[in-house]
């Protein structure tokens, strides 16, 4: 069968929107990955935003980064997101793609407003806490092929969900239920909070995707998320819809090419989010706002990064070699403040992160 492949953007289809993209340890697998691969710095802002609570829409089973990854699937119904989980790019398997309506919002644009946010340090700990844990999961989201495709084909004229509407027989009901678990490479059952087991599994997948896949930092250019979307287009042209057949069980060579795929585009979410998060929470540099000397206390504040953690350091004298740690300060806000009683002649100050 020959596919046509057709770009837009579809809205309304006659089944109900797909449940998730990687099942929870396909998530769980790129955050771990990703965390592995931040900087010292930036993996403290992270820890710090983490741990910031969601009011109602907080778990322990969301609790720190790795299993964050899974918290925009575990609130999307009281979140009212489940638009924001993927886009719809059209993919023409044997008929044409008339009269299908854009989305007015998708996956793509949601990884953009996640990084407006957080590159913009106005923007409160809270409302950062919350695009931070939406970017962990959307990054992964957007690299299961079936998040960024419908295919539109004479049974499925609206398009298919990204395979909700393909049904399929053995393990699987639907062709997006089958990726989202990468064919069975992600089969494991790990519980959160994540015991020893479950950290175990996850960093032993980790270990088998990067001996495959090996990590080469690339920070510093914020990537374009539509580019990683049309890559999920380009796979379920030539793999997920090649080789397969409506309500028959997939081969054993489908499961095996399913797999591998699923290997490849988690390395590529991991390593990717890492970049990502190193390029647009990196330390941003100081700037001293005010000094003041009030009732014998000294005072002075610099801007910051909310989430960032800041070490206040002094020394007496500029020829002494060691700078003596005083206190550390995590920012709520894009202004941080230290004040001291005044008890010597002069007194040398710097911000560390």
């Amino acid at each position: 069968m020959m596919i046509r492949i057709l770009l837009g953007l579809l809205l309304a289809s006659f089944f109900s929107p797909r449940l998730m993209a990687w099942n929870a340890e396909g998530h769980m697998t790129v955050a771990q990955m990703a965390y592995e691969h931040l900087n010292s710095s930036v993996k403290t802002r992270c820890d710090n935003l983490i741990a910031v609570s969601m009011g109602t829409n907080s778990s322990v089973t969301t609790s720190n980064f790795v299993t964050a990854a899974v918290w925009a699937d575990d609130f999307r119904t009281p979140l009212g997101t489940a638009s924001w989980h993927f886009i719809n790019l059209l993919l023409g398997l044997d008929t044409p793609t008339n009269g299908v309506a854009s989305a007015s919002f998708d996956v793509v644009r949601a990884i953009n407003t996640n990084i407006a946010v957080l590159q913009n340090n106005s923007m409160t700990m809270s409302n950062q806490a919350a695009h931070l844990r939406y970017l962990l999961h959307f990054v992964g989201d957007v690299h299961q092929p079936l998040h960024c495709v419908t295919a539109i084909s004479s049974v499925t004229p609206n398009g298919d969900a990204g395979g909700n509407g393909f049904a399929i027989t053995g393990d699987w009901s639907n062709l997006h239920s089958l990726w989202d678990e990468g064919g069975g490479y992600l089969s494991d059952s790990i519980s959160r909070p994540l015991t020893a087991t479950g950290r175990s599994i996850l960093s032993n997948k980790v270990v088998a995707i990067e001996t495959d896949y090996p990590y080469s930092p690339n920070p510093g250019m914020i990537p374009n998320p539509m580019t990683w979307a049309q890559e999920g287009l380009t796979v379920a042209s030539n793999v997920v819809y090649a080789g397969i057949v409506r309500s028959n069980t997939p081969s054993g060579a489908y499961l095996s090419a399913a797999q591998a795929t699923a290997e490849e585009r988690l390395a590529f979410a991991g390593h990717r989010l890492a970049d990502l998060l190193n390029t647009i929470m990196a330390p941003s540099p100081v700037t001293l706002n005010a000094i003041a000397v009030t009732n014998g206390n000294f005072r002075f504040s610099w801007s910051a990064s909310p989430g960032a953690t800041y070490r206040v350091q002094a020394k007496t004298n500029l020829t002494d070699l060691a700078w003596n740690e005083i206190t550390t300060v995590t920012s709520a806000s894009n202004l941080v403040s230290f004040s001291e009683a005044t008890t010597e002649a002069q007194r040398f100050y710097r911000i560390a992160q």
